[in-house]
């Protein structure tokens, strides 16, 4: 039972790791995509 749920406790471990990895890197990804700001919005 011990080895059973240290299993599963360890893949479940892999999987929120490799799950939260590619969250961010699809995050930074679309981070530096910078719209151009429209003219009225623009200090002068």
């Amino acid at each position: 039972m011990r080895k059973t749920k240290s299993k599963v406790l360890s893949l479940f471990a892999v999987l929120t790791t490799v799950i939260a990895s590619m969250v961010a890197s699809s995050a930074c990804f679309w981070y530096y995509y910078q719209p151009e700001e429209p003219e009225i919005l623009r200090d002068k």
